[in-house]
């Protein structure tokens, strides 16, 4: 299966001439000590059904354990019924066994899609010095007064500006939820008629006014991965 699939991606990288570094993992703990060791994955392919752990076991401490919320895991599985214990790690998409190439091809094309959007930079300024910081680090920003305040994955940080100028520098994936507060749709990790959860733990407020637009972003998402089964 891992060489069926790592063939597939070759020939999608040929085709579409987009360079593609791959790794190749047979055990779900060599897969975990290779990230744990500084490396790092734009998309992940891992089988629910390994020998030594699970899948869902080695995407949770992905997630939990190294703390990696960006990387994509798309989930393998001959079985279904798994669907209630993926949602807390997040996956990006699941394929079932045998693995159709189109669906595969969509998948990769989609994840690609998303990384050229989160890969840009977010630019402020801090007194005389000029900052920058990769936007799909981003968690969220608050309003406070004439400053606004920066949560990312490694901190805060505050300068001055205004909301509404700094929506024009992101990605559709950021959304305004409060007048004080915008926020990264893919760190949220739930959604209720008043507030969100980031994954950081911190509750932001949605005023009803905005909730029609998350719903929206909501429906746009799940939209892209609906095309990507199809």
């Amino acid at each position: 299966m891992c060489i069926e699939i790592e063939q597939m991606i070759l020939d999608y990288s040929i085709q579409c001439n987009t360079k593609i570094d791959i790794e190749v993992f047979y055990d779900g703990k060599e897969l975990l000590n290779y990230i744990e060791n500084k490396h790092y994955f734009d998309l992940i392919f891992l089988d629910i059904e390994l020998k030594s752990t699970t899948g869902i076991e080695v995407g949770t401490n992905i997630r939990n354990k190294l703390d990696d919320y960006i990387s994509k895991i798309v989930f393998i599985s001959s079985k279904s019924g798994y669907e209630r214990q993926l949602f807390d790690v997040q996956p990006f998409n699941f394929m079932d066994k045998p693995i159709d190439k189109d669906k595969l091809v969509k998948c990769i094309h989609l994840a690609l899609k998303l990384l050229d959007k989160e890969k840009k930079i977010f630019k402020y300024k801090v007194g005389h010095e000029f900052k920058q910081i990769a936007i799909q680090d981003i968690l969220y920003f608050e309003s406070k007064l004439r400053k606004v305040k920066i949560t990312t994955l490694n901190g805060t940080d505050e300068f001055y500006g205004t909301l509404e100028n700094i929506k024009t520098q992101l990605p559709n994936s950021f959304v305004t939820t409060h007048v004080s507060y915008v926020v990264n749709y893919n760190y949220i990790e739930k959604i209720s008629a008043e507030t969100i959860l980031m994954i950081n733990g911190v509750t932001i407020p949605i005023s009803k006014r905005n909730l029609k637009d998350i719903h929206q972003l909501q429906i746009q998402f799940i939209k892209e991965l609906r095309d990507v089964n199809l």
